[in-house]
């Protein structure tokens, strides 16, 4: 019987994980033929110096550099699978700033507009506590031509003015309200937007990342089983590839989203 998903908040939870980035077979055969051919020529160099034995003055290995006490080897190969993913990650920050130039900027007009709108939101705020109410020697005083008109209609008379502006201002009010309360419904798509421009540019450079290592450890693995000390090259040394930047980071996505994204 078929499970029955559309009820749930995520219907999509027991979905089949997408497919990797595809690793032709093309370039399948050129890593495992780099990795055979930098295997005979005897790249990269490997230490004889047993391990425990290392002079601590002796200079690494040609195309290896020390890294967190382990020596990380490179050889053109590797060099070149990290630079095309460098490059390629790079490509993915440039086209995340293209997509955010436009939504960046709304946020900041809409930034700018909300601070004057909560300004004036204060000002009508303000403007309509102190609005007094006439007293009653105001609401009873009389003027020229009305000895005879009873003192209710005097009364309305006297009060309208205070009730037109009372309604003037209730209405400012209102609408520097609704002004501030669309304005912030505004920054937060607009927020939501970037946000999700930036975790969708953040796991395609992961995407990358992950590809690039896929790659490196094909040739790796060639390199090691035809290199003549494959099994101390594997002790000894580990390959060198590409990381993540720090925006690419899966940290760097809770960050608050500023109108400078």
């Amino acid at each position: 019987m078929a499970r029955q998903t559309h009820a749930l908040s995520h219907p999509h939870w027991d979905r089949q994980p997408a497919a990797p980035i595809p690793y032709r077979v093309t370039a399948r055969l050129a890593d495992w033929w780099n990795g055979r051919q930098d295997a005979r020529a005897g790249l990269p160099a490997v230490d004889p110096a047993p391990s425990g034995a290392t002079d601590p003055h002796r200079e690494p290995p040609p195309l290896a550099y020390a890294h967190d006490g382990r020596s990380v080897a490179f050889t053109p190969h590797l060099e070149k699978l990290r630079r095309m993913a460098n490059d390629a990650i790079n490509h993915e920050l440039v086209q995340l700033q293209q997509e955010l130039a436009e939504p960046a900027y709304q946020l900041a007009r809409t930034e700018a507009q909300a601070v004057e709108s909560e300004r004036a939101l204060a000002a009508a705020t303000q403007a309509l506590t102190a609005l007094k109410a006439p007293d009653e020697a105001e609401l009873s005083a009389r003027r020229a031509g009305e000895q005879s008109t009873h003192d209710s209609v005097i009364r309305k008379r006297r009060l309208a003015p205070h009730l037109e502006r009372k309604a003037r201002l209730e209405a400012a009010r209102r609408d520097a309200e609704e002004q501030v309360v669309r304005l912030r419904q505004t920054q937060a798509e607009l927020r939501e937007r970037i946000q999700r421009s930036r975790l969708v540019a953040a796991a395609r450079a992961r995407r990358i990342h992950e590809h690039s290592w896929r790659r490196i450890g094909s040739y790796w693995q060639r390199l090691v089983r035809k290199h003549p000390v494959g099994d101390q090259l594997n002790r000894t040394l580990r390959p060198g590839g590409p990381e993540i930047p720090a925006w690419a980071e899966p940290a760097a996505e809770a960050l608050p989203v500023t109108a400078t994204a």
